[in-house]
């Protein structure tokens, strides 16, 4: 993954959708808070992309957001993969991060997702 690419994506993220979007998707970035910091959060899930509950290849993913519920926002340049870890399922969508906040905020990527989020959108 392109980390300039990645970079661009969160600043546009940050910029136009906050660090908190829908108050509930947080925007990984370089932070003193570990646990919203993009570089500490990607070496902390990096074993998950191994793990054979799944059979994606993640290795040209990096990990962009973390939800209120633990979920796990991934990109590659190509796709977003959400996933829940505790429940061992994911969904993918061939759009960059921006897409994916902007169509949770239109209701169009439900899934994994609780459908509270939805009302309070």
């Amino acid at each position: 993954m392109n980390p300039s690419k990645l970079s661009a994506e969160i600043d546009y993220l940050i910029e136009n959708f906050g660090v908190y979007p829908y108050s509930f998707f947080n925007i990984l970035h370089l932070s003193d808070n570990p646990n919203l910091d993009l570089t500490k959060q990607n070496e902390i899930w990096q074993d998950i992309k191994t793990e054979d509950w799944h059979d994606l290849r993640l290795e040209a993913y990096s990990l962009w957001a973390i939800t209120d519920n633990g979920d796990l926002l991934w990109w590659n340049e190509k796709q977003t993969i959400a996933m829940n870890p505790r429940a061992q399922e994911y969904m993918a969508l061939p759009v960059n991060p921006r897409q994916f906040i902007r169509l949770i905020g239109l209701g169009k990527v439900t899934g994994i997702f609780p459908s509270t989020l939805w009302q309070s959108v």
